[in-house]
């Protein structure tokens, strides 16, 4: 068995996020989020998060046919981002891992999908 491992990463300003680009790229569910988050700030860092973790899946995948918002990256228990039930039947024979990171005026994200076998979609 071969492993296969593609990488993505991508970086956004923060403040180059608007209300409407939040809610053209989040999901649905991102979307129940982010309308719990407190003020714009925490907000704007939250969709500029998932807007560079969708921006590093598409890299790592390969393909840019897919809808942002069907793209969807929610949260465990810790708070840690995770991939949707969605997303993972999308790479049915891969596994994900998804960081994010804020710092100031930038957000940062990498994805790694771990193929299991020659014949995976990844």
């Amino acid at each position: 068995m071969n492993l296969n491992i593609r990488t993505g990463i991508d970086i956004v300003e923060i403040s180059r996020m608007t209300e409407s680009i939040a809610q053209r790229i989040l999901g649905k569910d991102e979307k129940v989020i982010y309308d719990s988050l407190g003020g714009e700030r925490r907000r704007m860092e939250f969709a500029a998060g998932r807007f560079a973790a969708k921006e590093a899946f598409v890299k790592a995948l390969g393909r840019k046919d897919i809808e942002f918002s069907k793209i969807q990256f929610l949260t465990d228990e810790g708070g840690r981002p995770i991939p949707s039930d969605e997303l993972k039947q999308l790479i049915k024979n891969s596994d994900l891992t998804v960081s994010i990171s804020h710092e100031r005026e930038y957000a940062v994200s990498i994805v790694i999908l771990f193929g299991r076998d020659q014949n995976d979609n990844v």
